[in-house]
């Protein structure tokens, strides 16, 4: 595979693949749709769930004969997580609600998890995860671009609390830090021409700079881990690049807790109101739990999918119109803690132990998409971390599975 390749299928004589192709444009357009408002985003929103109708019918009823043949047993994975979330919606605050949400949510989730399948039949688990890397380095690409348009990455002024072309600084402090991460592991991995390899280390140093600007902390931690990740278990990159990485990040650490004029330093005027909306955040999820266990069958069902303010309103008299923003405690306080072991056990768990085992010594994208679904909600399908997200970790539960060629590549 060529990197400009990247929506052809090589064991198809070249032909474009479709439906990684419109993957992408699902995840390009919820990256796309966070820089919109008002109808236009409406629109978009419509279009993309058009596309994934579409994609998912291709999928499941259009699926040609693949070079691969792979072993499906673990789709089970998926069904048993959504019965978990549909037993227990009857028990919910709003149930009109809950049907309409996890509705929506359903087609999503179970896209991604055939969009997997699928490419583990047209390509080996090497390829698919590489093609995965190059869709999203792509498509994060996007709000990294706008920065370079207004010129955020040349100035030396911090740009928290702003919007640029529509984009909240967390999500470009995100996109810059997922586009460095899913690029550095193509660089490091993939066979690239030398010119896009000088293009890449000048849009690094410069997306660093823009995260800095930006005051992105969970963007800070999601590089810190990764680069930790690369110097103790890597070596699929020379010890003169780790260093260089090592030195990279930590002078931008340097600059963020010693200068004066740094981000996380001008952002000391903010931290009342920081600190206020943490504890409340806190306080919330605190609330939350107690009153699951003042009421024990609350541990089972939840207060329904996507319920969190209403439950709280219901139960406990708390009115607030702020969610966990936590993708874990999203499970847990939605449909109660069946649904919430089964997935910390299949999905994260499974990820975790995986990506250990065979990828962290030649990958580092994999620990943002553990850290930033902690802070922030990534569960539902148009969250800006969403498809990443969901499809590697069905990547990992499927990837043991067996896969064998039943043709040759043309």
């Amino acid at each position: 595979m060529r990197w400009l390749d990247i929506f052809q299928n090589r064991n198809k004589q070249s032909r474009w693949d479709w439906h990684l192709f419109l993957y992408f444009l699902n995840v390009f357009l919820i990256v796309y749709g966070y820089g919109l408002r008002d109808q236009i985003f409406l629109a978009v929103k419509m279009l993309r769930m058009g596309i994934v109708s579409a994609s998912l019918i291709g999928l499941l009823f259009a699926l040609p004969q693949g070079i691969f043949r792979f072993d499906k047993r673990k789709n089970w994975v998926v069904y048993g997580f959504l019965l978990l979330n549909i037993v227990v919606l009857p028990f919910s605050v709003d149930f009109v609600r809950s049907i309409e949400r996890i509705a929506a949510w359903i087609p999503f989730l179970i896209y991604t998890n055939y969009f997997v399948v699928y490419l583990f039949t047209r390509y080996t688990k090497d390829e698919a995860k590489i093609k995965l890397l190059q869709v999203y380095s792509l498509a994060y690409f996007y709000p990294v671009a706008l920065m370079f348009a207004y010129g955020i990455m040349f100035q030396t002024e911090n740009i928290y609390g702003q919007t640029i072309g529509s984009y909240r600084t967390n999500v470009l402090g995100w996109a810059c830090a997922f586009f460095i991460l899913t690029s550095f592991d193509l660089y490091a991995n993939y066979p690239i021409p030398k010119w896009m390899r000088i293009l890449f280390f000048i849009a690094v140093l410069l997306s660093l700079w823009g995260i800095v600007l930006t005051g992105s902390r969970s963007s800070y931690a999601s590089l810190a881990l990764g680069t930790m990740v690369l110097v103790l278990r890597s070596n699929q990159v020379s010890r003169g690049l780790k260093v260089a990485a090592s030195i990279f990040i930590l002078g931008f650490a340097y600059y963020i807790i010693n200068s004066a004029d740094s981000v996380v330093n001008l952002r000391a005027s903010y931290a009342d109101i920081r600190h206020q909306r943490g504890e409340i955040r806190f306080k919330l999820a605190e609330t939350a739990t107690n009153t699951f266990l003042d009421n024990p069958l609350l541990l089972i069902t939840g207060f329904g999918f996507d319920g969190f303010q209403k439950g709280l309103k219901y139960y406990a008299g708390v009115k607030t119109d702020l969610a966990p923003h936590n993708s874990y405690l999203e499970i847990f306080f939605s449909s109660g803690i069946l649904a919430f072991l089964f997935f910390m056990v299949f999905f994260a768990g499974n990820a975790v132990w995986k990506y250990l085992r065979f990828d962290s010594q030649h990958f580092v994208f994999f620990p943002m998409l553990l850290i930033v679904p902690y802070f922030e909600s990534n569960l539902n399908a148009g969250q800006f971390l969403f498809f990443p997200w969901m499809t590697i970790l069905f990547y990992y539960i499927h990837v043991s599975s067996l896969q064998f060629r039943i043709a040759n590549i043309e």
